[in-house]
């Protein structure tokens, strides 16, 4: 009896797994609407991209398909993924092994190419569950990752491009070339809906410049809203009145493809005319007309613009608490002596569990007048902006950070810090009580300490900082040629670049000199080297070495995180100044009769005063702080000869002092831009996990009635009670939990983690407690390490690309934003605000 046929073995079903996408650069395109496991998986490469081209074209029987690639599941084999990969995106598959994780995130950001088709249905199964198909990402413009490269345009900031210098953009956003697009293609087309205000108000009225009347006469306004068409129905006339002006207006841009380059340009410092002429050259990007000019552009930004208005009107509809952030930025062109002062206004708002910031409006401020007004007419601005977004924003806002950095420091404190403190104040005055009013203290202190460094470097004509480099190219040159073995046989480490003339590096360089002294100085003795520094030389090294090691570790110290109280930052700058002036022996700030003497240098003996008359030192004083600066220090001074000695005490004396005179300035800067009224505020509470669980509940409980009047414009009383009820159980979690307690553990071990990863596995079971949390938090500067920091840099670029703005007379109501430069703001963060998907 023949024995029945084994059974086959059932094949193994290769579930998708989220790691494949960056392992392979594939995206779930499709999933079960049931168990949500993936259905269809699309390949990037093509989508981004396309197939390369066939090495071997004349050896194959059929043209080779142009389609992206789909796999269907259940099934999803990556043996299947290497093979097309191989065999389609041969150069660009080995170019993205070699990337870092990081890198890989931002790969196909850089390839310009209009959306691919969306899968064919998925035919395995019995087809009776429905499936959800999920858009594939198009290749509109995303924020690059820190350290990919400089091609992905989106979000780097490339310097401005002068006009009809187009190549080195198109040879980037046409590699690949594509086809020129058909005629379906050219109908491919995006709708938004936008509300009556972001059109009427935003749009025509605070972002619309008077010159538009000279391209468009007295219809001006008319013609620059033209692309936004009314969705109210004439005949209906019940729902005309009833319209609280939401989705009042339709914006339809067609072709997308080519909405999505012309914002990817424009984010990168071009102007309307520069990417109407980039667009306009490339092979899959002609129209038939031949017509696509810079009021193509201009209308295809006004939609961008009023998109974007619109997601963050919903960002804030959303959210029970936000922040302001005014950044003053100086961005000058080269060669112009006179500042460029914009005020950069972005919102702080915490969406999915994230702190988010964006960018709302840049104001110019005003060449001259009171600053005080200044502020005013700004904030006036600011607001009336805001008003179309969200009318009851006042109820909503928790803070105000303030940030006055770069060149605005160096050369126009005063008036900038005015400006924004004057704009600070009124938002005081109309918001509801416990504003918090923070100022950042990284920019002043980093400026101050920058004009300190650049008095060593350029001293008796940058002699310094010659003898500085000319010592390090010879020490590289000896190193070269094997004549350093002094060097190494002390194993010292390379020494950091020169090139760099930042305080912070000019501190490792000195580091590095000091370690190094003795075999340096028996290298230069066997060769007798004619660049052997001076005795002086190293006397000033150490000096901005000690100050620079204290300086560092304050600043280091300025921003903790979220753990850090607001009010420390400047107490920690008093302690580095009191620090300095007690190893120097400098005392002040002195009264007034004292100061009129320093500053007629009469009555006061041998004493030497800083520029205001506010500090002074003894020469004495000065003379044991630099031999005690270390005993080889001491024996270079003390063989100087007399005139040398008084040259090196009063070049260290008039350094410290303007050191500590401007240390004392910016704590009282400080402390006039981050004051709040109210004086429970001024140690802001916690919003971390492992602090709440050390929260009293009658603690935690003032802390939401001060809170009330804003919570009760987005949360219940019922919902308000669950705040308090959810911390009470987290409070019992951490202490009967032994999973809760690691996690909690594991915040307070790694104070710098930041807010999200804090809170993200305990926000799924605490949710409205982190959503709370979350709004609180808002009010807190972001970190360098943040990926919102770059937008400065971003906003820096722009601000020198676009044309100066006419002068504003402070007082007057005249418009103040420039649509130029607000339409590249916007463009640079297009993608991000829709990637938060609040519109729908």
């Amino acid at each position: 009896m023949a024995e029945p046929p084994a059974k086959k073995r059932p094949k193994r079903v290769v579930p998708f797994l989220e790691a494949h996408e960056l392992l392979y650069g594939v995206r779930v395109t499709e999933r079960d609407a049931d168990s949500g496991a993936a259905r269809s998986v699309l390949c990037m490469f093509c989508a981004a991209f396309g197939r390369e081209d066939d090495p071997r074209p004349a050896g194959r029987q059929r043209a080779r398909t142009q389609k992206p690639k789909y796999w269907g599941g259940p099934c999803f084999r990556t043996d299947n993924y290497k093979s097309h990969l191989k065999a389609q995106h041969p150069a660009r598959w080995t170019e993205y092994q070699a990337l870092t994780r990081e890198a890989r995130r931002g790969y196909f950001d850089a390839g310009i190419a209009t959306a691919a088709p969306p899968p064919p249905p998925t035919s395995r199964g019995n087809g009776s569950t429905p499936s959800l198909v999920v858009a594939p990402p198009t290749a509109a413009p995303t924020p690059p990752v820190n350290g990919a490269s400089q091609l992905h345009v989106a979000g780097s900031v490339a310097p401005p491009l002068p006009p009809h210098s187009y190549a080195p953009v198109a040879a980037v956003l046409t590699s690949p070339q594509s086809s020129i697009p058909s005629n379906e293609d050219e109908q491919m087309a995006l709708t938004f809906l936008l509300d009556r205000d972001v059109v009427d108000i935003a749009l025509g009225d605070v972002l619309f410049r008077p010159d538009d009347m000279r391209s468009h006469g007295g219809n001006a306004r008319a013609q620059t809203l033209a692309p936004f068409a009314s969705t109210l129905d004439q005949r209906d006339a019940e729902d005309q009145q009833r319209s609280d002006g939401t989705a009042e207006y339709r914006v339809v841009v067609r072709p997308k493809h080519r909405f999505y380059r012309a914002i990817r340009l424009l984010a990168t410092g071009l102007s309307f005319q520069q990417t109407a002429a980039i667009c306009q050259s490339l092979p899959n990007d002609q129209r038939s007309d031949g017509a696509f000019g810079s009021e193509d552009v201009a209308r295809m930004s006004r939609a961008a613009v009023g998109v974007n208005l619109q997601a963050l009107a919903r960002l804030l509809h959303r959210s029970w608490a936000f922040a302001l952030a005014l950044h003053t930025v100086d961005r000058r062109r080269p060669g112009d002596r006179e500042p460029r002062l914009f005020l950069d206004v972005r919102l702080n708002v915490c969406w999915a569990g994230k702190l988010e910031q964006f960018h709302l409006l840049a104001l110019p401020m005003a060449d001259g007048g009171e600053p005080t007004a200044c502020g005013e007419l700004l904030f006036d601005t600011t607001a009336k902006f805001l008003q179309t977004l969200h009318k009851r924003w006042l109820r909503k806002v928790i803070g105000c950070s303030t940030e006055v950095g770069g060149a605005a420091v160096a050369n126009v404190s005063s008036t900038a810090s005015a400006v924004a403190l004057a704009f600070a104040r009124r938002l005081e005055q109309q918001a509801l009580s416990g504003l918090v009013r923070v100022s950042s203290a990284r920019p002043p202190l980093d400026a101050l300490l920058q004009r300190f460094f650049d008095s060593l470097l350029t001293a008796d004509g940058s002699t310094w900082h010659v003898q500085l480099t000319g010592l390090a190219a010879y020490l590289q040159r000896q190193q070269s040629v094997g004549n350093a073995e002094e060097l190494v046989t002390s194993a010292a480490p390379p020494c950091p670049p020169v090139s760099n003339m930042s305080w912070q590096n000019t501190v490792d360089v000195a580091r590095w000199f000091d370690d190094a002294r003795a075999p340096i100085q028996r290298l230069l003795t066997r060769t007798n080297a004619q660049v052997t520094p001076s005795p002086a030389w190293w006397l000033t090294l150490k000096l901005a070495l000690v100050v620079g090691a204290l300086a560092a570790k304050t600043r280091a110290a300025l921003h903790g995180g979220h753990t850090t109280l607001l009010s420390q930052q400047p107490e920690r700058i008093s302690m580095l100044r009191l620090a300095l002036a007690a190893d120097v022996g400098i005392d002040g700030p002195l009264p007034q009769y004292q100061r009129a003497a320093l500053r007629d240098q009469t009555g006061l003996g041998d004493l030497l005063g800083s520029s205001d008359g506010a500090f002074a030192v003894k020469t004495q004083s000065v003379v044991l702080f630099v031999r005690g600066l270390g005993g080889w220090v001491a024996e270079i001074f003390d063989a100087l000869d007399a005139q040398t000695r008084q040259t090196v005490v009063a070049s260290a004396a008039h350094r410290m002092l303007e050191l500590v005179q401007g240390l004392h300035g910016v704590v009282a800067e400080l402390e006039a831009l981050g004051s709040s009224g109210s004086a429970s505020l001024r140690t802001f509470p916690p919003v971390l996990p492992h602090q709440l669980a050390g929260l009293h509940p009658v603690d935690f409980q003032e802390i939401v009635r001060g809170h009330r009047a804003r919570l009760a414009e987005s949360f219940s009383d019922s919902q308000l009670a669950a705040i308090e009820a959810q911390h009470r159980e987290l409070r019992a979690a951490a202490a009967s939990e032994a999973a809760v307690r690691q996690l909690l553990e594991l915040g307070a071990e790694s104070p710098d983690a930041g807010f999200e990863r804090s809170w993200a596995v305990l926000g799924r079971r605490w949710g409205i407690l982190a959503d709370f949390c979350g709004g609180l938090a808002t009010v807190f500067p972001p970190s360098e390490s943040d990926e919102v920091g770059d937008s400065a840099a971003a906003f820096s670029a722009l601000v020198a690309a676009s044309p100066p703005p006419p002068p504003l007379v402070a007082g007057t109501r005249s418009k103040l934003a420039d649509f130029p430069l607000e339409a590249g703001l916007q463009s640079q963060q297009f993608t991000r605000l829709q990637a938060l998907d609040v519109l729908r």
